[in-house]
């Protein structure tokens, strides 16, 4: 029998019943600083999506992104800085469930390890260059990605994004 994940559990007890949930990803520049990692995601079939993944209780969002960033690219990563967080509220997910996502964003630097797509969540790792800017896999991860372009290119304030925007 394989080990259920938080949100899995969760789900068994409380079914579809909206519910909070936060994920941390992670930004890995490469060296020039003109192309970021990111993963083609086995649940889209177009678009880019930032490594990374849901907290499981007991974890800080911190620890989440280093071990999301371990598990999908097979890198060790540090974090650097929070870079921001949004907020978005879907009555009806991909699973058919209400859910609010608060996702936290940090900057990171690869401290070790070998760059590897798992082949299971993550089917593809590259660095895609900014400019164009890369389409991303949901509008919400669009308009975070512009965040990340526009508002942390420019201050080391971390920015926040509420449901709509």
């Amino acid at each position: 029998m394989t080990e259920q994940n938080y949100i899995s559990r969760m789900r068994e007890k409380i079914g579809h019943e909206g519910m909070i949930f936060v994920s941390a990803f992670g930004v890995l520049w490469n060296k020039q600083h003109d192309a970021i990692l990111l993963e083609k995601r086995w649940d889209s079939e177009e678009g880019w999506g930032f490594p990374g993944g849901y907290l499981e209780y007991g974890d800080s969002p911190m620890q989440a992104v280093v071990r999301e960033f371990k598990e999908e690219t097979g890198l060790d990563v540090a974090v650097t800085r929070m870079l921001g967080m949004a907020t978005h509220v879907t009555d009806k997910n991909s699973w058919g469930d209400a859910q609010e996502t608060i996702g936290i964003g940090f900057e990171v630097e690869q401290v070790g390890g070998t760059l590897r797509k798992d082949g299971v969540e993550t089917l593809d790792l590259q660095f895609v260059p900014i400019n164009p800017v890369p389409k991303m896999f949901v509008p919400q991860a669009q308009k975070t990605l512009h965040r990340v372009l526009n508002d942390n290119m420019v201050s080391e304030q971390p920015w926040l994004r509420g449901h709509g925007e």
